[in-house]
């Protein structure tokens, strides 16, 4: 009977193909990776710059350079990854990728990328996004294995993306506003990290790494970590006070967002032996930090 025997081969082939896709997401970390690709978006329209193809060459050069990063660091640390539940059903480690192919891939991300970022007026957007390659691989990521506050270092790599969006459409690299923005962002990879360090604290024992709960007791660290949230709410509200917003209602739309995201936080505070309200915490913390990048994005599309 040929036809099952047809669909059944159509069939086998539609999976395996989704599932060479699902690989690539994973190496490549799609959804962070995007929101990365959106920093730099954010930072290029924040600067003044136009809905042209300059904003598309930001935006797909920083997210494979973003991609290519990650597909690099799991190579680096894929006697890491082993070891813990939270990555050891990574490509690499399952065998859907090999180590060869995986640093090929990251290479040709990270080369395509670049390309992007030479393409651009000026030398500043591909001299930084250099940086945040070399920072991220070659600083972060052996750092994490000397120190348990490799995040805040680390944090430099989440502050360039706006800023390698800002140089391209022709900003001072060191103003106000470029700051302000670089440093909302490069605070929010505080708690970002630290929470989900929270969550998976097993994790982090399993591994091997230096380890920041004997350092800091983990309730302490949630209260440092308060503080980090803090500052972070408030950097969010110098954008609506300085008018770095220009549409008035949207504004009062990230005000009320950003309200109601810290009013779900406070109502049940992290605790350190509640690992769903750590999560949620990590959570709403990511979505505030989307929250900010939409609004920026929908500001100048709308003005």
């Amino acid at each position: 009977m040929p036809i099952p025997i047809i669909n059944n081969s159509i069939s086998l082939s539609a999976v395996s193909y989704l599932a060479r896709l699902q690989a690539l997401r994973q190496l490549g970390r799609l959804e962070l990776s995007t929101m990365v690709a959106l920093s730099a978006l954010a930072g290029y329209l924040f600067s003044g710059g136009l809905w042209q193809i300059q904003a598309m060459s930001v935006t797909v050069g920083v997210g494979l350079l973003a991609a290519g990063c990650s597909a690099l660091n799991q190579w680096q640390e894929q006697d890491l990854d082993i070891r813990m539940e939270r990555t050891k059903q990574r490509p690499l480690l399952t065998n859907k990728i090999s180590p060869a192919a995986a640093l090929l891939l990251a290479s040709l991300s990270i080369g395509c990328g670049s390309l992007l970022l030479f393409s651009l007026p000026g030398s500043m957007p591909l001299l930084l996004g250099l940086l945040a390659v070399i920072w991220y691989n070659a600083i972060y990521t052996p750092l994490k294995r000397r120190t348990p506050f490799a995040a805040i270092p680390g944090a430099i790599c989440g502050a360039l993306p706006p800023l390698i969006g800002w140089t391209a459409a022709g900003g001072v690299l060191i103003s106000q506003k470029s700051l302000i923005l670089a440093g909302t962002l490069f605070i929010w990879q505080i708690p970002h990290t630290w929470l989900l360090l929270c969550h998976y604290r097993d994790d982090l024992q399993r591994s091997g790494l230096p380890n920041i709960f004997k350092a800091i007791p983990t309730h302490r660290l949630l209260r440092i970590n308060n503080c980090w949230l803090a500052s972070l709410f408030l950097c969010y509200l110098l954008f609506p006070l300085f008018g770095f917003i220009a549409s008035q209602s949207l504004s009062y739309l990230f005000i009320s967002g950003l309200f109601l995201i810290a009013f779900s936080v406070i109502k049940k505070p992290a605790d350190a032996n509640e690992a769903g309200s750590v999560l949620r915490t990590f959570h709403f913390t990511n979505i505030s930090m989307a929250l900010l990048l939409t609004v920026l994005i929908l500001d100048r599309l709308v003005s």
